[in-house]
């Protein structure tokens, strides 16, 4: 501002030193005034200019760093929350597998034992019951053989002093191997009598039993 005044007063004494020969002084206002106007306005553009640079500087300056301290701090403390929440999630599945671990192996030593229970204790009570049956079968057993004996010695001895009846035509269904006209046995009562074979009787001895041994 100082250097334009001086500029603007040399201007004007120019122009007025050359009103006389010239017939149109309002010409020297585009060629001569403009320049030097502009010349001195720059001055004041540049302030403005720098005033204006500077407050960008100082705006871009500042949220620059407090872009870098929000992001930093923000970045900081997400880290803190998400590895205390990592954290918990670890421990939360350590002690639940832990615990887990732990009843699923005492439910698994129940039913061992409930198993082994239930494999044992059966097993007395049948070996019970089937030591005495064994035990029982010993007198039975003595008792069937002690019986067969006498009815050998005594009941079958008796009967055999007896000499059965001759049987009757209408007794036998036989008859039709010498009558082929009847198909069914008995049909044929009236024809004659086959001669049957006689087995020999054998003489068993006292210590055969008649229930288990056979002719």
């Amino acid at each position: 501002m100082k250097l334009l005044l001086p500029l603007a007063l040399i201007s004007t004494l120019a122009s007025c030193t050359s009103l006389q020969n010239n017939p149109r002084p309002s010409a020297e206002l585009p060629c001569r005034v403009a320049p030097e106007t502009n010349r001195g306005l720059a001055y004041v553009s540049g302030g403005v200019g720098q005033v204006a640079t500077s407050s960008l500087d100082v705006t871009d300056d500042t949220l620059n760093y407090g872009g870098k301290v929000v992001d930093r701090q923000a970045r900081d403390y997400t880290n803190i929350g998400m590895n205390a929440i990592r954290r918990t999630d670890d421990i939360v599945y350590r002690e639940t597998t832990r615990y887990l671990d732990y009843g699923l192996d005492t439910v698994d030593d129940g039913t061992s034992y409930a198993a082994s229970a239930i494999t044992r204790w059966p097993n007395v009570a049948t070996g019970v019951v089937q030591r005495g049956l064994g035990s029982t079968r010993k007198i039975y057993q003595s008792t069937v053989a002690t019986y067969g004996e006498a009815i050998n010695r005594t009941y079958w001895p008796f009967w055999n002093i007896f000499t059965p009846p001759e049987p009757k035509p209408y007794m036998v269904g036989s008859l039709n191997d010498l009558h082929p006209g009847y198909s069914m046995p008995g049909s044929g009562w009236h024809c004659r009598l086959p001669q049957l074979p006689v087995e020999p009787m054998v003489q068993e001895t006292a210590a055969k039993n008649p229930y288990t041994v056979s002719k």
